[in-house]
Order: structure tokens, then sequence, then C-alpha cells
């Protein structure tokens, strides 16, 4: 977080009366998850191309894949972005990356071929190949008359439609709720679950997030699973938007 990012959101906790502790704890209260984490080994990628690790200009990396097990590589913020928010969706079950490798023919007459950024399947049963680029760069590099003459061209081997993804849908706030989520969910703890559920069921109207922190023996649990209770579904933000210690929620058991 920037330094003016950081002040700004210090000074509104403080109008909403939000009170941060930034002591050191005594004793460890950052996690306590039920199941104890289990690590293995990690498998390689399954997509068709890896990109360079490096580039001037723009993000290169990996992430987990969707059961955690493999490596997936992005190339760009939009990538990233994009695969966090699908890997906390509960209507993606199986996502792949720099996958299927689709042959065309171009307007110039000629073969040519095209690797989508992403691939997911849904819990309905849709098949979706999605290009995952800045919109800049889809219009710049001509991606959206590849993907349209891919689309009239039809790959039902492989998926039922092709789109695209920007940064429209890829944004900081839906990429920052979606990391939150995963990264509770890791830190799950079955007994504090339940302990907010119920105190969740008992809500009539909308409350801030805040407020089902402020009585919480130990914060960090609590918000944990706060968060717990979004992912599924109890919980909902009344407005769009990245969730934080202000949001209003609204409980979907009302």
């Amino acid at each position: 977080m920037r330094p003016e990012h950081f002040i700004l959101n210090h000074m509104l906790n403080r109008r909403n009366g939000i009170k941060t502790d930034l002591s050191v704890p005594s004793e460890t209260v950052w996690a306590k998850p039920t199941e104890r984490p289990h690590y293995s080994e990690v498998l390689p990628s399954n997509g068709l191309r890896k990109p360079s690790l490096k580039s001037p200009k723009n993000y290169r990396g990996t992430q987990p894949s969707l059961d955690g097990q493999r490596i997936m590589y992005f190339e760009s913020g939009v990538e990233l972005k994009g695969g966090r928010i699908f890997r906390t969706s509960p209507d993606v079950v199986e996502l792949r990356e720099q996958w299927p490798k689709i042959h065309y023919i171009g307007s110039d007459g000629r073969r040519h071929s095209h690797i989508f950024d992403y691939w997911v399947r849904l819990k309905c049963g849709t098949r979706i190949a999605i290009a995952a680029k800045p919109l800049e760069v889809l219009i710049k590099t001509g991606t959206l008359q590849i993907l349209r003459l891919i689309q009239r061209m039809g790959i039902p081997q492989y998926a039922d439609k092709v789109t695209f993804m920007t940064e429209h849908f890829a944004t900081d706030e839906a990429d920052a709720n979606a990391a939150w989520i995963l990264v509770s969910r890791k830190k799950y703890n079955e007994e504090e679950f339940y302990h907010a559920y119920a105190m969740v069921e008992r809500l009539t109207g909308t409350v801030r997030f805040y407020d089902l922190l402020r009585e919480a023996p130990v914060i960090g649990h609590r918000r944990t699973a706060i968060w717990n209770l979004i992912d599924a579904g109890v919980l909902m933000p009344v407005h769009p938007g990245r969730i934080d210690d202000n949001s209003l929620l609204i409980s979907s058991l009302d």
C-alpha cells in the first residue's frame, strides 16, 4: 500500500470510529486453521506455452492452479487478477491457462494459430475460451478480430464460447476481495466460523464489517471467519467494490 493510501485509510478509519492496534502481540494470532496445512510437491503447468519470467513491459510470474497442485503462468496484471477471481468463483469447476491452441484462417487467407490465456469450465458444463489482456492491447494487437474469426469458425471440440477479459472485469477491487477469500480459505477454523455464523443468524438489516469484529477476542481470527462467510455466500456486500472494515454487509439468512 502506498504511504498516501495508508494515511487516507487511517484517517477514514479514525473518522468512522475504527481503532487499529499496531502493537506486537505476545503470541501468534494470525491464523489457527482447523486442519494443519499440508504441503506437497508443486506440479508443473499444463499450459501449452511458458512465458518468459521477465519483461520490461508487464507482469510475469506464476500463481496456484484451481486445486492448488500446479502452477499457472501469467504475463499481465489482467491475467494475474483474473486468475485469482476465477479461483474464488463458485461457478468455476475447472481452470486452465495458456490453452487451447487454435488454428484458424486469417483475413489474409493464411493459416494462423492462437493460444488462449484462460479456459474455464463452469458448473453448468459450459466451456469458455478467454483472451485476457488490457483493452488497449486487445485492440492494438488485433486480438478482437482474431476472436471474431475463431468464434465464427467454431471450436466445439474445445469450447462453447469465445470471449475476452480486460481490466474492466479484473479490477483492483475484485482482485483485493479475491485475495482475502483465498488466504482466508487457508486459515479456515471451524469453531470460529460457526461462532461467527451464529452471530450473523441474529442479524437483521445491514451491518458494518468492523462491527462484527469489535467484540472479538482475537480480531484476526474473527476477520478470517467473516471472509469465510462471505466466501460461502452467507454474507454479501450491499454495494459493489472493495470490501473493507467500512463496508456494509447483509445476511442471506435474513
